[in-house]
């Protein structure tokens, strides 16, 4: 089997397996910028291992092409409408435990204002309620409602993380039609109609859904109203899930009290490019990170843990974990 692996991250991985050495895979690392080689590589290819496929990429699938294994859980950069039925695609995970560690620690940085007195402290102002009564105070975790937006891998490692240092995690989902209070890992969980009342409910709102027609711009200026001036929102989804310039807004005016932003509406990947066209960088609570909060080293190496597996799978016939779309394995 014949495979092209455009990501560098899980390449290595790849590369150094044995059970592959085994089986004879043929892999081919192409970095997804050098497009000449891409294309040509993927006219050759039974299958592709990758973040981004693009419908020139799906084009220039030959009649061999299979198999798509996406090496992230969004699928957004994907161009699966120009794929063949024929072809499966599956996506991956391995990043859940990283995205809730990070979203509790920018909770917990954004609430108590953490980089606020940092920088305080940086300028000489020391500014507490031991020596400034108007210093803000900030509350501890228990109690603390975190509403969680999509309940898929990373939502629901998001909410047990949540759930074992005391907050109460609430979340909706696209699939669920009726409340759920049995689940153990959340006080309830609901579909997408009960998403006004999650976030009236909740201190802290947590997006981890997916960039879809229906998500994009789903938490826009009234749904920020909503939260309210002491809500902190944390966005580890999509960047296009939240209406940009409606945040900049609320920060800006005191609409809620923070953010911690890992994701953009226009992300850059290298270089000295502002996140924002909208000038996020002036104000003082928000928590602005360039979407590293799945990058950590085990990571990479469970991602590409099920990656190998899904091309074994393929190759003995079997439908691979995580199938986002089944074709017809040969």
């Amino acid at each position: 089997m014949r495979v092209v692996v455009s990501d560098e991250n899980i390449w290595p991985h790849l590369r150094d397996s044995a059970e592959l050495a085994h089986r004879a895979v043929e892999l081919t690392a192409v970095p997804f910028g050098d497009r000449a080689r891409l294309l040509e590589g993927i006219g050759r290819a039974d299958a592709y291992v990758g973040v981004h496929f693009d419908e020139e990429c799906a084009r220039a699938a030959g009649p061999g092409f299979a198999f798509l294994q996406v090496t992230a859980a969004g699928t957004d950069h994907v161009a699966l409408g120009a794929l063949p039925a024929s072809v499966t695609v599956a996506n991956a995970h391995g990043h859940g435990r990283s995205i809730a560690e990070h979203v509790l620690m920018v909770t917990l940085a954004a609430r108590r204002h953490l980089l606020w007195r940092d920088a305080e402290l940086r300028q000489g102002r020391w500014r507490t309620r031991m020596s400034d009564p108007t210093a803000p105070l900030f509350a501890t975790l228990p109690g603390t409602v975190v509403g969680i937006i999509g309940l898929g891998h990373i939502g629901r490692a998001i909410a047990r993380l949540s759930r074992a240092v005391g907050m109460v995690p609430i979340g909706v989902r696209r699939s669920a039609r009726h409340r759920d209070t049995t689940d153990p890992d959340l006080a309830w969980s609901d579909g997408m109609a009960a998403l006004d009342e999650m976030i009236e409910a909740c201190d802290v709102l947590v997006v981890a859904c997916p960039l879809t027609d229906e998500t994009r711009g789903l938490v826009d200026a009234a749904r920020l109203r909503r939260l309210g001036a002491s809500g902190t929102l944390v966005n580890v989804g999509r960047g296009a899930v939240v209406d940009e310039a409606a945040l900049y807004t609320a920060l800006r005016d005191g609409t809620i009290a923070s953010a911690a932003l890992d994701v953009w509406t226009t992300q850059a990947t290298s270089g000295t490019a502002p996140p924002s066209p909208h000038p996020f960088t002036e104000l003082d609570n928000v928590i602005m990170t360039p979407h590293y909060s799945a990058t950590a080293d085990n990571t990479y190496q469970e991602r590409a843990a099920e990656v190998v597996d899904n091309l074994l799978r393929f190759l003995d016939g079997v439908p691979p974990r995580n199938t986002l779309r089944g074709g017809v394995l040969s």
